[in-house]
């Protein structure tokens, strides 16, 4: 069929660039089309982000045919079949057609066709089997474009076959019906999902965190996430699936995960980038606790990072306070250790003990209070407040008692370290440093 008796599209994936490649193809008897998800795109209205060419030709047949034209041309993944072509500093990769010679549940070792047929049944999906010659039209060997239509995922063939072939197919899956808008369900492939489920101990972490990834920051999200429960692929995978009305479609994965329930574990099983496991291990710790715009602001004094407070607030439905946590400031604390080594305090534990006392006091003066204003309230006497520990004004045998002149009249009567003391409470007392 062609293009335009399925969607409204313009075909301007077939650039001038590409029909030109075609007709050096043509004229030695080869063919390109485009294949794979550009054209399940372009059937669905969509516009594909890039496109997929592939070839009847070999890659050696490929090579001898761009010297002739004076093609630039890159061996770029020439065991797999892929040559990529340069026109107009613009590259092509074109790929060989294939066929799986074996397959292990993983990997696949293939061998080199010259069947767009036998090409399109090693693909996982109907849809994602069809091909697009240069002409516009669409080639569907197995029915995709009807699966479109009835808004249905189906493997090309057995669905048993596809899955074992490679167990990752099974999330591939259901990233696809994420695809589609209001997706049914097709029986057959629901159970030869649920009778291979545990082949999804043989994929890597990695590439089941990026394929989860995708499905939860997708579409239809409680939906998928339901099926993918039901079928048995949750436990698998080590995924909670908890709080499902909550889930709301196109949002951050690692925010998703924290409202099923997901702890930081699951970072560590999916192996995912110390960046998101923080965020992930924040966000459960944290998510009951419900913001405001005072613990908003607390919380960046507190030196957590921002993007983590917003994350919070979106996990909350709070949009305002998602933003305000972006755009807010609070000023520097004003105190630090050298300050508190200055007043008597012993370097270890105390000071960092003493430093965050002092911080919950700032904090709670909404940030106003100032180094002087802190310190001064805290250390007047010569102790730690609430401390019984002598100063150095005790051991003199001196006092902060009584007014600034009287303090100063003292100070003059006394000599040596007393006076000193004198005078020092006397300065404390007038707001003056030390």
């Amino acid at each position: 069929m062609k293009i335009n008796e399925v969607t409204e599209v313009n075909p301007s994936i077939i650039s001038t660039d590409v029909k030109e490649l075609g007709k050096i193809f043509a004229r030695h008897n080869f063919e390109i089309r485009v294949v794979g998800g550009a054209v399940r795109d372009v059937a669905l209205g969509k516009s594909p982000k890039d496109i997929d060419l592939a070839t009847d030709a070999t890659p050696e047949e490929m090579q001898k045919m761009f010297d002739r034209a004076m093609i630039k041309h890159i061996p770029t993944g020439i065991e797999h079949g892929t040559i990529t072509a340069v026109l107009n500093n613009e590259p092509y990769e074109i790929t060989t057609l294939r066929s799986d010679a074996e397959t292990d549940g993983r990997h696949a070792k293939v061998e080199f066709v010259r069947s767009w047929e036998e090409d399109a049944k090693r693909r996982d999906l109907t849809y994602n089997a069809m091909s697009m010659d240069l002409d516009g039209e669409i080639h569907d060997y197995f029915g995709g474009m009807d699966d479109l239509q009835d808004k249905v995922s189906k493997f090309v063939g057995n669905p048993i076959d596809r899955i074992q072939e490679d167990y990752l197919r099974i999330l591939r899956y259901f990233r696809f019906q994420g695809r589609l808008s209001t997706p049914t369900w097709d029986k057959e492939t629901l159970e030869a999902i649920s009778s291979n489920v545990k082949g999804l101990a043989q994929i890597s972490a990695e590439r089941v965190w990026s394929e989860m990834g995708k499905i939860l920051s997708g579409q239809n999200v409680a939906n998928i996430l339901a099926t993918i429960k039901d079928t048995g692929v949750a436990q698998v995978i080590g995924l909670n699936v908890d709080n499902l009305n909550t889930v709301k479609d196109n949002s951050d994965p690692i925010i998703v995960l924290a409202k099923l329930n997901n702890s930081v574990d699951i970072a560590k099983r999916w192996k995912m980038k110390n960046t998101e496991a923080d965020l992930l291990n924040f966000l459960s710790q944290n998510k009951d606790n419900r913001l405001d715009k005072k613990k908003v602001e607390d919380m960046i004094a507190d030196g957590i990072a921002k993007e983590h407070i917003s994350a919070l607030a979106e996990l909350q439905d709070q949009k305002k306070m998602a933003n305000h946590a972006m755009v807010t400031s609070v000023p520097e604390f004003p105190v630090n250790g050298a300050d508190l080594i200055a007043k008597g305090v012993p370097q270890g534990p105390e000071i960092g003990k003493t430093l965050n006392t002092l911080k919950q006091q700032w904090k709670q003066s909404n940030f106003k209070a100032t180094k002087q204003d802190l310190l001064g309230e805290n250390f007047a006497d010569g102790k730690k407040k609430g401390k019984s520990r002598p100063g150095r004004v005790k051991r003199s045998g001196a006092s902060c008692n009584g007014s600034v002149t009287e303090l100063r009249a003292k100070a003059k009567k006394a000599s040596g370290e007393k006076a000193k003391m004198y005078h020092w409470c006397a300065n404390m007392k007038a707001g003056k440093k030390k």
